[in-house]
């Protein structure tokens, strides 16, 4: 189990945030997935900044505490890719 920011992170979890996703000015979250929920969710690991899609059936989603930011905790068994770490720079870009 891991910890980041007051939250304990269980294990078989990962918590990563979308990248072009914000709360609206209501302060509500913008749903997980497309309306069938079927397509792959782009997620940044919030801990290593690593890139990685899940499908977001079961995702929960909430604010991360010290950035105010939304994130979206996905089961592992849903991970259906992952960026390799090699092929990322030390500020987390492509290559």
């Amino acid at each position: 189990m891991s910890k980041g920011n007051g939250y304990n992170v269980q294990a078989g979890w990962r918590v990563g945030h979308a990248p072009d996703e914000s709360t609206t000015r209501s302060g509500l979250l913008v749903p997980v997935g497309t309306k069938d929920g079927n397509d792959a969710l782009p997620l940044v690991d919030v801990e290593t900044g690593q890139h990685f899609w899940a499908v977001p059936t079961g995702a929960w989603r909430f604010i991360w505490p010290g950035t105010g930011k939304p994130v979206v905790a996905v089961r592992e068994s849903q991970i259906i890719a992952e960026e390799e770490l090699d092929h990322v720079e030390s500020d987390g870009q492509y290559l």
